[in-house]
């Protein structure tokens, strides 16, 4: 296995910044989700660890030997690109055995190995087909195949699921994190799907504008975000503005109407901050649920709107004047009628608060 880092990695395209001063480990075997929109230098770091681009400064290592100027032939990486690559007039095995027979590896064994591949990804009995006679999900199996069985060590994929439909999506998602660990291969996988990211990763380097924002396990990049940023990039969220208020060691978000939510923060008193709650820990109940509830924070809420969204139901609730989303597992006992009031609860944990000055920036 391989241990891949980056040190004050920088890559400049002229004068337009791709990454700049890349600090970052990545452990032998460890399935590392790299985030981030169009733009934050995601697909660029791919590029830097498989060798298709060189840095403009600073250093890769791959246990600890610099590979930073090495081809990228010469680096036994595997990449997987969104959109496929294959050969269009070779067959499945034909492609999958591409690496192999440009290597000159021992050609017996890599199509053992590549029909084991073939049988775990699901995709067994399609070795005489050409592209155009599978699915996309399957050439993006096909694709992964390909790649790991060049003898790589490492694995690059530069939002490999992307093009495909959200079921077949979902399911890949389960399959590649299982293959790559039963393989014990080093991955890098880039993606702006957040759930896809959560779903596949053992930690999560969040991107913005060419840097590292925040890296960490998924629970902690999504119950302790850095930033505003990270916290509003990680999913749906409602923001509320106010002003930190201390009362008897408890710290509230005082609003403009001089409403008060129970949060947990660090903030100084006085401190003018945004409150950030995730749509999925707004609990909604019925009224004459009050006295049944446990919770920091219980309010009336207005239900402005409710969609159906398969399991759940999405919610636009108006709090004290400003529109929050909440989802809720359909089937829940709560009046559904658009303008009925409800009752909306949270703890002061749910919140993630940040000055307001980040909302400005």
């Amino acid at each position: 296995m391989v241990k891949v880092e980056l040190k004050e990695v920088t890559k400049f395209y002229g004068d337009i910044r791709g990454v700049e001063d890349i600090n970052l480990s990545i452990n032998e075997g460890e399935y590392l989700a790299v985030l981030g929109p169009t733009g934050s230098g995601k697909t660029t770091t791919m590029y830097l660890v498989a060798g298709l681009l060189m840095p403009s400064k600073g250093s890769i290592l791959f246990n600890e030997e610099d590979v930073s100027q090495i081809k990228a032939e010469d680096r036994d990486v595997g990449f997987v690109f969104e959109e496929y690559n294959l050969f269009p007039r070779m067959t499945v095995e034909s492609n999958v055995l591409f690496g192999p027979t440009v290597k000159d590896l021992d050609i017996v064994e890599s199509t053992k190995i590549s029909r084991e591949l073939l049988a775990l990804l699901n995709i067994s009995g399609k070795e005489p087909n050409f592209p155009d006679e599978i699915s996309g999900g399957q050439k993006q199996r096909v694709a992964l195949a390909r790649a790991i069985v060049s003898n790589a060590k490492i694995l690059v994929m530069d939002d490999p699921l992307r093009a495909l439909d959200a079921k077949i999506r979902e399911i890949l998602q389960v399959e590649l994190r299982k293959l790559v660990k039963d393989l014990g291969i080093t991955c890098i996988h880039a993606t702006h799907d957040t759930q896809e990211a959560m779903r596949v990763a053992d930690r999560i380097a969040v991107f913005k504008d060419g840097k590292i924002e925040q890296i960490g396990t998924p629970e902690e990049v999504y119950n302790h975000p850095n930033s505003l940023y990270v916290a509003e990039f990680l999913g749906e969220s409602s923001k509320i503005e106010g002003r930190i208020d201390t009362v008897k060691g408890e710290k509230y978000l005082v609003l403009s109407d001089s409403s008060r939510i129970n949060v947990d923060t660090d903030l100084k008193k006085g401190t003018e901050a945004i409150g950030l709650i995730p749509s999925e820990l707004i609990d909604v109940y019925a009224i004459g649920e009050k006295k049944n509830l446990n919770y920091h924070n219980i309010f009336e809420a207005t239900l402005v709107d409710i969609r159906c969204v398969g399991e759940f139901n999405e919610l636009e609730l108006e709090i004290y004047g400003t529109k929050f989303k909440a989802k809720d597992l359909i089937g829940k006992e709560i009046p559904l009628e658009k303008n009925s009031t409800v009752l909306v609860a949270t703890d002061k944990d749910d919140f993630r608060i940040f000055p307001i000055e980040e909302g400005r920036k």
